[in-house]
Formats: structure tokens, sequence, C-alpha cells
């Protein structure tokens, strides 16, 4: 009786000390696109790889790593998405960061709430999802070598 009480003590206070995993953010998301009328949605990306990276048009790590994400997307331009969503909801903003950086990644915006639904805590953050939208890396904060990272990630899903 006393192996059987003693058991099922441990069981319940295994239970208890189990936390829920957090699941992988899924890839949701309907943004306007900066200085355009179009609507980018992730349902329209379907089989292909996204590089997501979001940001603030105040943020100075987020405007070093603008060189990265435009090498992604052109070295990749027809195999995979790579877009900024910017947290900003003022478009002019946006805009503006867009021009005086000679960003040439589709910027989008009014990303905020998309981007709490996904955990993102700092900026930039950047997350790859493979063909299927399931999270495959995730990149916190600016690095120098984030465009040979990029390249080196992207390469594999789209090989």
């Amino acid at each position: 009786m006393k192996k059987l009480l003693f058991t099922l003590f441990l069981a319940l206070f295994a239970a208890a000390c189990l936390q829920e995993l957090p699941q992988a953010p899924k890839l949701e998301a309907e943004l306007p696109v900066a200085g355009s009328e179009e609507t980018w949605k992730t349902a329209d990306q379907k089989g292909q790889p996204v590089l997501i990276a979001f940001m603030g048009t105040w943020c100075p790590w987020c405007k070093r790593s603008l060189p990265a994400l435009d090498a992604a997307s052109e070295a990749f331009a027809g195999k995979a998405v790579v877009v900024g969503a910017f947290v900003d909801d003022d478009e002019e903003a946006v805009l503006d960061a867009v021009e005086k950086h000679d960003m040439k990644t589709k910027a989008l915006y009014n990303a905020r709430e998309v981007s709490q639904k996904m955990g993102v805590a700092g900026f930039p953050h950047i997350m790859l999802f493979d063909k299927k939208h399931r999270l495959v890396k995730v990149w916190n904060g600016y690095g120098p070598d984030l465009e040979v990272q990029f390249k080196e990630e992207l390469s594999k899903l789209t090989d």
C-alpha cells in the first residue's frame, strides 16, 4: 500500500511539475505594404520559404540589418519571400526609413499585433519559415554576419 501511495504521489508531483511546452509561432499575417494599396498575406506565400524581419523605424540595429535583408531578397527572388515587417503604424515613417536606407526589400507596416502573437520581444527579430511555413530559425538582434547566415539557411530550403 505504501508503494502504491508513493508511486501515486510521484506521478502527481511529476504531472504538477511538467509545464506545457511553448508552441512554435504560426506564420499567419495580413499586413499592409508601405507605399501601396496591396496587402501582404502569408496565405499567398504557400510553397515558398519566408524570411520575415520584425523591426522598428527607430531601431538602429534594425537599420544595420537592412543590407542583409536586401541581399537575401535579391539572391532568392522567386525562390523565397523576404519581407521587413515594421511594427510602426505610421506608413509615412516607414516610407521615410525605406527611402533613407535605400531598402529594396518589401516593407510591411502596422505589424505590432502580429509580432506580439509571434513572441517577438526585441528588435530586430528575424524568423525563417520553411515551404510549409514551419519555423526553422530565429535571429534576435543584429550580427555582422547576418547576410551570410540568411543565404546559408535559405539555400538549405530552396535547393
